[in-house]
């Protein structure tokens, strides 16, 4: 009998599995969702959100530049990009994405109550993954 809810565990894990790696991509969208008139948006478009979304919690962020194109890591993850972020004259590496708010890493990443407080900038530079820019006000 336990040879039997082995086998039974073991499908189970490789199903979720599946349905996890299969669901990230565009075969897995196609799937799940069927076929979307919706244009999916590129990395560019993702990087702008991101930035933007960053922006509404460290509002004295001077600066983004990505280091990356950016993408979903995979099993239902949402979109991500590492970037360095100026606040306060100072650059953090953040990973950051237009569903998150920043998680800051590196050899001594601080903590973002550990960031400068927030206090509004003027304009916002996004240095894109492409090498284009933007100023953003």
């Amino acid at each position: 009998m336990s040879r039997v809810w082995t086998a039974v565990a073991g499908l189970a894990v490789a199903g979720a599995v599946l349905v996890g790696t299969t669901g990230c991509g565009e075969v897995g969208h196609r799937i799940l969702y069927g076929n979307s008139t919706e244009r999916p948006k590129s990395n560019l478009e993702y990087q702008r959100e991101s930035a933007l979304r960053f922006r509404t919690v460290w509002a004295n962020v001077e600066r983004i530049r990505y280091k990356e194109e950016g993408g979903k890591p995979g099993l239902g993850a949402t979109w991500r990009a590492n970037a360095v972020a100026t606040v306060g004259g100072k650059d953090y590496e953040v990973i950051i994405g237009p569903n998150s708010l920043g998680f800051p890493f590196g050899d001594s990443p601080p903590k973002m109550s550990t960031l400068p407080p927030s206090t509004p900038s003027m304009v916002l530079e996004v240095t894109y993954s492409d090498g284009s820019s933007e100023v953003i006000e």
